[in-house]
């Protein structure tokens, strides 16, 4: 009976790695435009995003916000929305390689002395020699063809005691004209995350997948024309479905869903 089970259990271990797309750091999935990712739309619909998802951007930082220390990086900040919703009481340095989201991060701050914008990527804070707490990246680390290479750096700016707060899509399955459109590289799998930030010298504190409601909807809207406005469908969605699968995930924890959440600490 035991060589039966143990039989079956390498059968079971030898699918999942045919099944798993090798390797997993720097995986490039094979329906993206590849590593030369700069012709991708980045920003495409930050603005409608902000405006329509009020209660998914809350979610996400009060997820983030436990795990975030005083001084905070956050890389490729975007608008600013989710920012703005986590700064309070905290310095906050946000960065943005487009001169787009710099302006709008710009003005959304102008007021603000605790939070400070920049046009820069992670090298160059680190030849500033700076320093945080934390460093929070949010939807990006898809968008880097070499994740592992961020992720080092990322390590590098941290304090000894630092945590880096990573939030992707998730479910490689899905990847679909959107994911295309606007230059994500990979979604992610618990697996495929854990061994990336392992081999950039991380350990996973916590990981979970976030926002199970939204995976129907959303391999609806991946194989629709991507192309069309999508403000009126996100705003009814962020009003019921988002609002139902917090709650739903306040109180247990899902076996799946549309994105991976993760914290984690420099190894060793």
């Amino acid at each position: 009976m035991d060589t039966v089970r143990a039989k079956a259990n390498g059968l079971l271990a030898a699918t999942r790695e045919r099944l798993r797309p090798q390797p997993a750091a720097r995986y490039i999935h094979p329906d993206s435009v590849g590593p030369d990712n700069d012709d991708a739309d980045h920003d495409a619909n930050l603005d409608v995003a902000e405006e329509s998802s009020p209660n998914y951007l809350q979610w996400i930082a009060d997820r983030c916000a436990p795990h975030l220390g005083q001084r905070v990086l956050e890389v490729g900040a975007g608008t600013g929305s989710i920012t703005e919703r986590y700064a309070g009481g905290r310095t906050v340095v946000a960065i943005d390689r487009s001169p787009w989201c710099v302006a709008h991060l710009t003005e959304r701050f102008a007021g603000s002395p605790n939070v400070t914008v920049r046009q820069a990527d992670l090298v160059d804070l680190l030849d500033d020699g700076e320093r945080f707490d934390s460093v929070v990246m949010i939807n990006v680390l898809e968008h880097i063809p070499d994740d592992v290479d961020a992720l080092v750096t990322m390590r590098r700016l941290l304090e000894p005691d630092g945590r880096v707060v990573v939030y992707v899509p998730a479910l490689n399955g899905l990847y679909g004209k959107w994911d295309r459109k606007v230059g994500h590289c990979r979604r992610y799998a618990p697996w495929r995350l854990r061994e990336v930030l392992v081999d950039a010298g991380l350990t996973p504190i916590e990981m979970r997948y976030m926002n199970l409601l939204s995976v129907p909807p959303w391999w609806l809207f991946s194989h629709s024309d991507v192309e069309k406005s999508t403000a009126g469908s996100m705003s009814l969605w962020d009003r019921t479905g988002i609002r139902l699968g917090r709650t739903l995930e306040e109180r247990i924890r899902v076996p799946f869903g549309l994105n991976l959440f993760c914290v984690a600490g420099i190894a060793g």
